[in-house]
C-alpha cells in the first residue's frame, strides 16, 4: 500500500504554547511546515549610475512568502527555510523632472542551526544561506541608456531570534531575522559599455563581477510581531532590504524600508 499523507491546514494556535526547555532533542514548533504571507509598502531610495547620477525615491510595494520545517537530517536541530520576495516601485528623481520603474524577484534558501530553547522559551538559530536576484531598472524619460538589467547570486549567513510572551490570556511571538550575504557574483556592464556592445557584439568586459561586503555591502532585516486575532494569527512588523554595489566604476544603491502586514499558517503532514 503506498503512503497516505493527508495536510491539515490550520493557524497558529491562540492558547498559549508550553515553553520548550533546553533538554529537549528537538523544536516541537517546527514539526509542521509553518507558512508566513507579507505584504508591504513603504520607501525606496534608488541611485544607478550606469543610468543616471540622480537618486531617485519613492513608494515601493513588497511581497514576501517565506516557508520553514525541519530538514530531514540533522536530528530534529535543523530547520530549513525558503523565501520568495518580489518589489515594484515608481520613484522620481530628487528634481521631480523624471519618473522611474525598479522592480526584482528574489529567491533563497537557508539552513540554521537551532540552538536548545531556554526555559523562557527563546529561539536562537543561526546558519547559511544561498539565494539569486534578478531585477531591472528604466527611466521613462528615455535616452541612450533608459534600461538597466540586473543578476546577482550570492551566500551568506543567516541568523533569527524568536520570543514568545503573554498578553492576557494568549502567546503572542517576536520575531527577528537578518540575512547577510558574503561571496557571491553580479552582472553589470563595464563603464561606457552598451548592452549592444556585450549582447549583439559579443564584447565581455570584466561584466561578470565577485562581490563581497567590501564592494557591496548589503542586508535584510525582518521583524515581526505574531498576534492570535479571532483564531487567526495575523503579523505586523516592519522591513528593511539594502543592497549596494560599487563594480566595473559603477555605483549601484536600493534602499527599501517598508511596513509589513500578514499572516501565518501551518501545515501538518500525518503518517
Amino acid at each position: 500500500m503506498p503512503k497516505l499523507a493527508v495536510l491539515l491546514l490550520f493557524s497558529l494556535p491562540a492558547s498559549p504554547t508550553p515553553a520548550q526547555t533546553p533538554t529537549q532533542a528537538g523544536d516541537d514548533s517546527l514539526r509542521t511546515t509553518r507558512h508566513t504571507q507579507l505584504f508591504g509598502v513603504g520607501r525606496t531610495n534608488l541611485l544607478d549610475t550606469y543610468l543616471s547620477p540622480v537618486e531617485y525615491g519613492g513608494t515601493s510595494l513588497y511581497l514576501l512568502h517565506r516557508s520553514e520545517r525541519l530538514a530531514h537530517w540533522g536530528k530534529g536541530r535543523v530547520s530549513v527555510q525558503g523565501t520568495y520576495a518580489g518589489s515594484i516601485a515608481l520613484p522620481r528623481s530628487s528634481a521631480d523632472d523624471d519618473k522611474a520603474m525598479d522592480g526584482s524577484i528574489e529567491a533563497a534558501v537557508a539552513w540554521h542551526y537551532n540552538f536548545p530553547r531556554t526555559a523562557a522559551g527563546t529561539r536562537l538559530a543561526l546558519g547559511g544561506m544561498a539565494g539569486t536576484t534578478l531585477g531591472f531598472t528604466y527611466l521613462m524619460r528615455g535616452g541612450n541608456n533608459p534600461a538597466q538589467g540586473r543578476w546577482a547570486a550570492d551566500i551568506g549567513l543567516s541568523a533569527l531570534c524568536e520570543q514568545p510572551f503573554r498578553v492576557g490570556r494568549h502567546t503572542w511571538q517576536a520575531a527577528v531575522q537578518l540575512d547577510v550575504p558574503l561571496l557571491g557574483v553580479r552582472f553589470s556592464p563595464n563603464y561606457g559599455q552598451s548592452y549592444y556592445e556585450i549582447f549583439s557584439l559579443g564584447h565581455y568586459d570584466h561584466n561578470l563581477c565577485l562581490t563581497h561586503p567590501i564592494n557591496a555591502p548589503t542586508a535584510r532585516l525582518t521583524a515581526l510581531l505574531n498576534i492570535p486575532l479571532w483564531g487567526a494569527n495575523v503579523c505586523v512588523g516592519y522591513g528593511a532590504d539594502v543592497r549596494q554595489s560599487e563594480v566595473n566604476h559603477l555605483k549601484y544603491h536600493s534602499w527599501n524600508h517598508c511596513f509589513l502586514i500578514g499572516y501565518v499558517r501551518r501545515l501538518r503532514l500525518l503518517r
